[in-house]
């Protein structure tokens, strides 16, 4: 048998192998985390423990026996999705459940791969990422208390499964961009998100797009990106690709989130050093780490490990009463201006 490595806990988990490491060899990581990962090094059979980590997960598991609570995402390489990850740790072990982590394959279309996967004592599952409809009806014939976090614009099916959690958009938006035509004084905006792709970030799009009618502002439709080539997201290279295209260098450019921000940034490094310094960039989320070069990117904050523990609360909520109505729900958020 192959012997697991901490680069298959890494891939597993969707970390990097950096944070596994860390985890697994008392390096600076959230306790959430390190937990997470020695939970899922553990399961896994990774030989090289430290035998007082295994212990701890053991105690762990022998004082909670109410059930497990699955999560499910495909990805993790984001301080977002880590921060989030933290958040359900912490709530899940409070009540008492256990935590598992699952990473869907993504030709696993109609759920059944990961159907086979739902031990007996899972009592709900968390859905991470936004997943086909396929796919959730799929998992949905577990007849298992379901929470989503995020969903597809068109969410009907989404409402009828289970509670649906999503960060408010819209008026963090106006907020921002109010802020950036009337205290920056610019007048020429770029977009850079998968505006079509979820209800949360189509909500921050229609924001930008709203504070700009209100303040009169004509866009240019050559700088509006809300598709990415891959209709999945935008990566560095995708956000590179369309910074060297754009026709000329806008005053600001609005990013769906912190991460896109951080490529815009990097990109305009490369296109023109002096222009990264001038250009007001916008992100969401509030993950930027401090040091990073550009600085004065202005973003949104998600209380995100709090973000975390309501998502737990929704499908615990469930677990204990099964004839609760579903509902959807929006968290608040806080631009920083």
């Amino acid at each position: 048998m192959k012997k697991v490595t901490i680069q298959d806990i890494a891939a597993e988990m969707g970390l990097s192998r950096n944070t596994v490491a860390k985890a697994l060899n008392g390096g600076l990581v959230s306790p959430q985390t390190r937990h997470a990962v020695v939970q899922k090094a553990w399961q896994m059979g990774y030989t090289k423990l430290d035998p007082n980590l295994v212990e701890e997960v053991k105690s762990t598991y022998r004082r909670s026996n109410t059930g497990t609570i699955l999560v499910l995402f495909n990805q993790m390489q984001s301080v977002f999705w880590t921060r989030v990850l933290a958040g359900i740790s912490n709530a899940v072990n409070d009540e008492g459940y256990r935590m598992q982590l699952h990473v869907v394959d993504e030709r696993d279309r109609d759920g059944e791969e990961t159907g086979r996967l739902i031990a007996d004592d899972v009592k709900g599952i968390i859905f991470l990422s936004v997943f086909s409809t396929k796919f959730v009806k799929g998992i949905g014939r577990r007849k298992l208390p379901m929470t989503f976090f995020n969903s597809p614009i068109n969410a009907q099916e989404y409402i009828k499964l289970g509670d649906v959690i999503n960060v408010e958009g819209f008026y963090a938006m106006n907020t921002l961009i109010d802020y950036v035509i009337k205290q920056k004084n610019c007048t020429r905006f770029s977009y850079i998100g998968f505006a079509e792709g979820t209800r949360m970030v189509q909500a921050r799009y229609l924001g930008f797009l709203n504070a700009c009618n209100r303040n009169h502002i004509q866009l240019d439709e050559r700088l509006q990106y809300t598709r990415p080539a891959n209709n999945s997201n935008f990566n560095y290279a995708m956000v590179e690709e369309v910074v060297m295209s754009m026709p000329y260098i806008p005053e600001a450019v609005i990013c769906e989130d912190d991460d896109v921000a951080k490529h815009v940034a990097l990109a305009l490094l490369q296109r023109d050093p002096q222009a990264v310094k001038k250009v007001v960039i916008t992100g969401f989320n509030n993950t930027l780490e401090t040091d990073f070069f550009k600085k004065d990117i202005i973003t949104v904050d998600v209380r995100i490990e709090e973000m975390g523990r309501r998502l737990v609360k929704s499908v615990l909520d469930k677990v204990k009463c099964p004839t609760m109505d579903v509902a959807f729900t929006t968290i608040a958020t806080y631009p920083r201006l």
